[in-house]
């Protein structure tokens, strides 16, 4: 037990530290800043829920005193509060006998729902702290972007006018900040399972990611989620940012789709790594990812195309 709660007390402090360097406003300090919750989920996914919560308890109390509540509540809300559901919810098994090992574990798809659904009421929290109506919030933003665009016009362009790219900023930024947060936090969940497997302590099978699936309901979910998008004020801000985290989790299910058709094709490590790549700096191919992932799972397009796969187990769904 004293061992447990030493380990979530050192993850919390190292968890707080990376939070913290984005207070000095350094470019260095925002990736260390979304890497805050590696260490919590550490804590959560090689040892046990306890280190986890006393990392998150630890963490936000140290930027609290720090740094004052409004950081506190931006740990706990958009950091070390996911980070501790995440790495619970990937260590859940229930006996079922067609699992491995007689258990079926959390399934990975599920997982980056969860995950979806935790930045977007990270975003939502965050609007309604920054202003209680959408022309606050909108003018709020305009301020903010008419400063950090005052005096940086490059020579010879033509000024663009800073309350029009800031209303289309207000607009944009919930989904890119829900997408940013979603794809943070799965880059960790990776990374730290990763860390437990390496030094033998994940207790979970290291699931197919080729295989991962989002279950039926998520397309009527996205549809609802655009719909009210298009709605004003901030129902329509907080639900564009459920649309933007579903698409994205839509995207990843499509990578998932290239993974799988490609498995034992001769060029398969040049097609994956040409896709990535491609997808990293353009951007773009996510939209067609997106497609792709969400035609999959109403065709099925990986049994269709004969890979040679068995189906994949419960826990890789």
């Amino acid at each position: 037990m004293v061992y447990l709660l030493l380990t979530g007390v050192a993850a919390g402090l190292a968890s707080a530290l990376l939070a913290a360097g984005a207070a000095a406003g350094s470019a260095l300090a925002v990736p260390l800043f979304y890497l805050s919750p590696l260490p919590v989920m550490i804590a959560g996914i090689a040892f046990s829920p306890l280190s986890a919560l006393v990392a998150v308890l630890v963490g936000g109390a140290g930027l609290g005193l720090g740094f004052g509540g409004t950081f506190l509540l931006t740990y706990v809300v958009s950091l070390g509060g996911p980070a501790f559901a995440l790495a619970y919810a990937a260590m859940l098994a229930r006996p079922d006998p067609a699992g491995r090992d007689g258990l079926v574990w959390f399934p990975v798809g599920g997982l980056v729902l969860l995950s979806a659904g935790l930045s977007t009421l990270a975003v939502i929290i965050a609007l309604f702290a920054v202003a209680g109506d959408y022309e606050s919030y909108r003018r709020a933003v305009i301020a903010a972007f008419e400063a950090l665009l005052s005096g940086q016009v490059l020579p010879g362009a033509e000024p663009a006018d800073p309350s029009a790219v800031g209303a289309l900023v207000a607009r944009l930024l919930p989904g890119m900040a829900a997408v940013m947060s979603m794809v943070s936090q799965l880059v960790c969940l990776y990374l730290a399972a990763r860390a437990a497997r390496i030094s033998g302590r994940l207790r979970r099978p290291w699931p197919n990611l080729s295989a991962v699936r989002l279950p039926p309901a998520t397309s009527l979910v996205l549809a609802v989620a655009i719909a009210l998008s298009m709605a004003g004020a901030m129902v329509g801000l907080s639900a564009s940012a459920a649309a933007a985290t579903l698409v994205c989790a839509y995207a990843l299910a499509g990578f998932a789709v290239v993974h799988a058709v490609t498995i034992g094709h001769s060029a398969r490590f040049l097609i994956l790594a040409g896709l990535w790549l491609t997808t990293a700096m353009l951007g773009w191919p996510v939209i067609a990812m997106a497609v792709l992932g969400f035609v999959d799972a109403m065709f099925d397009f990986r049994s269709r195309m004969g890979t040679g796969q068995s189906p994949p187990a419960a826990n890789d769904r």
